[in-house]
């Protein structure tokens, strides 16, 4: 028992899936007795091991977990003593261990008491997850809230200052978006906002921070990507919102709403870590863009200052 309380304060200290595992390596031993154990999880409709003790293979955790949920109860697969984890009803893990040495009661219910209180540990993270993202993502676009992404934009340029990698920046604002409110309606304007999130989604890397910075004004920041790659990613992702019209019904009759967007490129100086300098240029090579016409991509020149100090280098390497 005061193993299973150590347990239960050592998962009470926890938030994340990753705290959690942490605490199960740390503390499944002593749980167990010592004997072969595992926990497994059900996560993006499959099995995935979140800690182990000794040299069970993934395989037989992963077949003595389904039989125990399947089952219902606690289970024998064979060589597998298992301890379905349930929230609401529905399954979200296994805790297994092995039978040698024989599994007394007095055992079984420690056990059971530990993979309940797994199991509540494992539902708090998840809740905690759903928070934690409801309150950085805008709920109609699924992208990062442009608080969020400032903090996170700092952090990529100081990992960009380290690594001395390529860092860029784009910025996008839909043309004529007033237009789309103003004959279909706010409801339509929403199902728009929502389109260009998927789109995104689907044309960029799941390391780019997509951010929705206000109204219909959206920012990307693009890791490990120099200026001509970001320039070929705004065109991409251009060229991909208006190729794919949002469809919308008009009474009896389904409309295909065109969107095309205006587009600003600023690739981030090498050692440069003032993020809002960064936006400024962004925003202004976005308004050139708008100004020379709409629906096309603009880069932002290299600060001036930045230019002179790299011909101040130049001469110097002369000398």
């Amino acid at each position: 028992m005061e193993r299973l309380v150590g347990f239960g304060q050592a998962l009470g200290q926890t938030l994340t899936l990753e705290a959690i595992g942490q605490a199960v390596t740390a503390h499944l031993p002593t749980v167990v007795d010592g004997r072969e154990a595992w926990v497994m999880i059900w996560q993006g409709g499959r099995w995935t091991r979140l800690a182990a003790h000794g040299e069970v293979p993934v395989e037989t955790c992963e077949k003595a977990a389904q039989q125990a949920i399947t089952g219902g109860t606690a289970a024998s697969d064979h060589a597998e003593v298992c301890f379905p984890m349930l929230a609401g009803g529905k399954p979200i893990g296994v805790l297994g261990v092995s039978p040698e040495p024989p599994v007394s009661e007095a055992q079984r219910a420690v056990l059971a008491a530990a993979a309940v209180l797994l199991g509540a540990s494992l539902k708090n993270a998840e809740l905690f997850h759903v928070v934690h993202e409801n309150s950085v993502r805008d709920a109609l676009t699924g992208c990062f809230t442009r608080a969020h992404t400032l903090e996170m934009m700092e952090g990529e340029l100081r990992r960009a200052q380290r690594s001395r990698l390529p860092l860029a920046l784009l910025m996008f604002d839909l043309d004529h978006f007033k237009e789309v409110n103003d004959q279909y309606g706010h409801l339509c304007g929403d199902a728009v906002l929502a389109a260009i999130g998927r789109r995104m989604r689907v044309a960029l890397r799941g390391s780019d921070l997509k951010c929705r910075w206000g109204g219909e004004e959206f920012l990307v920041v693009l890791p490990d990507t120099p200026a001509a790659g970001a320039a070929r990613v705004a065109e991409l992702v251009r060229r991909d919102l208006e190729e794919h019209p949002v469809r919308w019904r008009v009474g009896d009759v389904e409309v295909d709403i065109r969107i095309t967007a205006s587009f600003g490129v600023a690739p981030v100086v090498p050692g440069e870590i003032d993020a809002t300098a960064i936006i400024a240029r962004a925003d202004a090579a976005l308004y050139r863009a708008k100004a020379d016409g709409r629906n096309r991509v603009c880069v932002a020149p290299e600060p001036v200052t930045t230019q002179k100090a790299h011909v101040t280098r130049h001469e110097d390497a002369r000398l």
